[in-house]
């Protein structure tokens, strides 16, 4: 081999390039850091020079999953070879490639963009290379959505979902056949499967969960519902449940949209046909606090309808990424707007709503947390950095199973003093987030966290709320350890110290 000295000065600097990236774990820090480096090297006039630089770059960002490239709130979409063109589409475009192009370097064959989104963002996309939608072939990361997989943004601050796996040891319940229901009130039949708990013995009354679009919660690779009530039943988080998974299909038809757009006849199918079927069917509690309706965007705005409409059925509504805004739509509704439904509305409901906040349906979802804040409504509402994917909804679905169906485990374990409040913390230990619940107050509460060293690290205040006041704090920031909470609230009443663990 040839001494350094004696190579063309452009492959010396393409191996001493490729030597520098060969040797950093991982290998850049920032995406202008990044990119600079591969504006670098796709500068380099001789071919062979060029593609050993680029080859070295391309093989580091691979070995460490670093495809797209994310650093902070910075993302780097990538993509390496010959095109008429290349796009990015995803959650954050609305699905069109038309304003998103990615530009190729210099004399090279790679192609990027540079975006900025939350640090705890993530993201389902497609690349669009000479006008073919492809998943990004170095990325091994995948969500399934209704039409198949796309590939995945992951944001630096985002955290794995574990609860969707089911953990060791778990075990599973049973998900029986599938039935099929007529009704007078629905023309169509209606499809359902029943998905029992590891515990049901079929004779200790149990909460239902009532799902609409139940085929798609019900698939371990979108909703995987089974798998996160399993989880959190098994970890003493929740009771144990049915699950009743209602399918919109029939007749090689999807009837969603018919279905869950002010359609009285279903809701009455379902209020009046199917609950007194799964309550004689099977050992459930008969009561409405003890039945959820759960549904996202149409769905989500169904079950909002369903609870106004069957208040001593439903008693708890779960809600995500509702598509309120069909009901302001002459092509979609008639008569009142949900929002304003709700607003006059007297009966209550405890309800459990996110969505997310990368065009996602988050103007419509905060105007109905105002409404039904403002209605004094037992709400827990929550927001996340997402688009409206199935990424975004089995994520949070242990947070509502855990406000919907919780165990009712009190924190302390000893009772507080009489006349105090009671909190709760969950997940404990927490993640990526803790709610805390306070019960016994109708004023403010103030919850105040201190780590090992007694230095507070956070302090945030709960609306005056007459029943339950709950808040969601994000815990990203936090170091991992212990930490002792307090709640305080405006009539001086002290819950004792709780611990968390994060």
């Amino acid at each position: 081999m040839p001494s350094r000295s004696a190579l063309p000065p452009l492959i010396l600097a393409a191996a001493l390039l490729a030597a520098t990236f060969a040797e950093a774990q991982p290998p850049f820090r920032s995406v202008p850091a990044l990119l600079d480096s591969l504006e670098a090297a796709s500068a380099l006039a001789d071919a062979s020079a060029r593609d050993a630089a680029l080859d070295a770059i391309w093989s580091n960002l691979r070995v460490a999953d670093r495809i797209p490239f994310t650093a902070g709130d910075s993302a780097l979409f990538l993509w390496r070879g010959s095109a008429s063109g290349v796009s990015v589409a995803g959650d954050h475009t609305g699905w069109s490639p038309s304003a998103t192009p990615l530009r190729r370097l210099g004399l090279g064959d790679v192609w990027a963009r540079a975006d900025r989104f939350p640090e705890a963002a993530r993201l389902d996309y497609k690349l669009v290379v000479g006008g073919s939608w492809i998943l990004d072939p170095n990325n091994p990361h995948q969500q399934w959505s209704g039409f198949g997989p796309n590939s995945e943004l992951r944001m630096p601050a985002w955290v794995f979902p574990e609860e969707t796996v089911r953990g060791d040891g778990v075990p599973a319940g049973t998900m029986g056949p599938q039935v099929t229901l007529t009704s007078t009130h629905y023309g169509t039949p209606v499809l359902y499967r029943v998905y029992t708990p590891a515990a049901y013995d079929g004779e200790t009354p149990l909460p239902v969960v009532y799902v609409t679009d139940g085929h798609e919660y019900a698939d371990a690779r979108l909703g995987a519902l089974p798998i996160v009530l399993d989880n959190l039943i098994a970890s003493g988080d929740v009771e144990p449940a049915l699950i009743v998974f209602v399918d919109p299909r029939y007749g090689g038809t999807n009837r969603r949209q018919e279905q869950y757009v002010q359609n009285d006849g279903f809701a009455r199918l379902i209020a009046e046909d199917l609950v007194p079927a799964i309550d004689a069917a099977y050992a459930t509690r008969t009561d409405a606090a003890s039945r959820v309706i759960l549904g996202t965007s149409l769905g989500g705005l169904f079950s909002v309808y369903l609870g106004l409409n069957h208040p001593d059925v439903f008693g708890k509504l779960a809600v995500q990424s509702p598509a309120f805004w069909v009901s302001e739509s002459p092509d979609w509704w008639s008569g009142a707007s949900i929002y304003d439904q709700v607003e006059a509305a007297s009966d209550t409901w405890q309800i459990h709503m996110t969505t997310g906040t990368i065009n996602d349906t988050e103007d419509g979802a905060r105007r109905m947390r105002d409404v039904m804040t403002a209605r004094g409504l037992d709400l827990t509402y929550a927001e996340v950095p997402e688009g409206h994917s199935w990424g975004n909804w089995r994520a949070l679905l242990d947070d509502a199973l855990r406000t919907l169906l919780s165990a009712g485990i009190i924190l302390p374990t000893e009772p507080p003093p009489a006349g105090g409040l009671r909190l709760r913390a969950f997940p404990n230990p927490a993640r990526a987030f803790v709610t805390f619940e306070v019960d016994g107050s109708a004023y403010p509460v103030q919850i105040a966290c201190a780590d090992s060293l007694g230095c507070e690290v956070l302090a945030v205040t709960t609306s005056a709320h007459r029943t339950t006041h709950a808040v969601r704090v994000p815990l990203a920031a936090f170091a991992p350890g212990v930490y002792a909470c307090t709640a305080r609230s405006g009539d001086a009443r002290t819950v004792r110290t709780v611990t968390i663990a994060r």
